[in-house]
């Protein structure tokens, strides 16, 4: 057998590994992956269940201020690692290429309604403080969430020694795992918190149509694993 024809070998063996097969179990359990662009989630329950069904855990809800003087509502939530939402423990060819690693922690924020998820995303930020640690950061910027989880995973696989096959694979299957986020101005973003318990606030600034709305503080708890 040539080395190319075993190396492609190789490649399809990882492909049915583990973590794909965990791909393909979070396809199989998500009903809403075939539809092309999910709805805007419309209340605080749906908004807390669509976080637990990537693994999130939610938060105290909040509202947004603006001179509008409307108060549409949000939802913060983490999850620590080693995890990749909507999948949990991702391992590929027997490397972990998780999201979140060991020691972070991964931030989700999302509006109720119809809300802006083009242009700058980075008006959500994060605020934490590790209570065991006392080590804290402020004004850390979440991006959208979709883009955040493939691109940390994608990091994380272009520095093992994987094959480009079993990578654009796990991307191709993940993006499909990650189609039940509605385009609605969800933000994410993974920070280096170290161990112990975290408490956290996710706030800031989203847009809907020419308003700006500026939410105040989810505030939750969060352990972080070693």
């Amino acid at each position: 057998m040539s080395q190319s024809t075993q190396i492609v070998g190789r490649a399809a063996d990882a492909i049915t590994a583990p973590g794909a097969r965990a791909i393909d179990a979070a396809l199989a359990l998500n009903p809403i992956s075939a539809q092309a662009a999910p709805t805007p989630v419309d209340g605080v329950e749906g908004a807390n269940r669509l976080l637990r069904q990537l693994g999130i855990t939610t938060f105290t809800p909040t509202v947004g201020l603006s001179l509008d003087l409307t108060l549409p509502v949000a939802v913060g939530g983490a999850v620590a690692g080693p995890y990749t939402p909507g999948i949990g423990n991702l391992t590929v060819a027997n490397v972990s290429v998780n999201a979140v690693k060991r020691g972070e922690i991964l931030y989700g924020f999302l509006p109720v309604g119809v809300f802006a998820d083009f242009g700058d995303k980075s008006g959500v930020h994060v605020a934490w403080f590790n209570l065991e640690s006392l080590r804290g950061g402020l004004g850390s910027p979440l991006g959208g969430l979709t883009d955040t989880v493939i691109d940390a995973v994608g990091r994380r696989a272009r520095s093992a020694p994987i094959p480009d096959v079993v990578f654009d694979a796990t991307v191709s299957r993940l993006k499909k795992v990650l189609s039940i986020v509605p385009s609605n101005g969800v933000r994410g973003g993974v920070v280096d918190t170290g161990s112990g318990v975290v408490l956290c606030a996710v706030y800031g600034t989203v847009k809907r149509g020419g308003t700006t709305y500026f939410f105040l503080p989810s505030i939750g708890l969060t352990r972080a694993c070693p």
